[in-house]
């Protein structure tokens, strides 16, 4: 009775670990997928973080070099824009080329356009001179800094407004 038993029980043994073997496999490949979607988001939201902070370099940098003209007599007049390219070196007038890059690993690339946005008088700041006034007014100059990475095709864009302290168009300090 003892042989009987033991023929009844030929390949179960085999079954149940097939299955278990097939279980642990499914597992592991959901695993590795998973991993590698989590993979990809990472890598997504750091390329999207450079960018954004590719822009507001250009919009800083663009910003710094126009609070360095210190200059009251600055006068910006309707249609003033400018195109500067941010790299690894400084920064150039004009847009960036195909080889202009922020980085070392040449990813990014930064440029920021400087367009005047009107100008808003500043109060008490009238000034009698001998030839007439003079008025201080704050320009308005809108900032557009824009990066991009091109390995990722990713794109940033922003935009701030910038106030510079000069002269009224017309006006004249002696």
């Amino acid at each position: 009775m003892n042989h009987k038993y033991r023929s009844s029980q030929r390949g179960a043994v085999l079954l149940v670990s097939l299955i278990i073997l097939l279980m642990v496999s499914v597992l592991g490949i959901s695993a590795m997928r998973s991993s590698v979607f989590a993979n990809k988001v990472a890598t997504g939201v750091q390329a999207d973080a450079m960018t954004f902070e590719a822009a507001e370099t250009a919009i800083a940098v663009t910003y710094g070099s126009m609070q360095a003209n210190n200059s009251l007599q600055t006068v910006f007049s309707p249609g003033y824009n400018t195109t500067t390219c941010i790299t690894a070196s400084g920064s150039s007038d004009g847009s960036c080329t195909n080889s202009s890059f922020l980085d070392a690993r040449s990813l990014l690339q930064a440029e920021a356009y400087a367009y005047f946005g009107g100008y808003k008088a500043v109060t008490g700041s009238q000034i009698s001179t001998s030839g007439g006034s003079s008025l201080f007014v704050d320009y308005k100059i809108n900032i557009l800094g824009q990066s991009t990475m091109p390995s990722y095709n990713i794109e940033n864009h922003h935009q701030q407004e910038a106030l510079k302290r000069g002269i009224k168009p017309g006006s004249e300090i002696e």
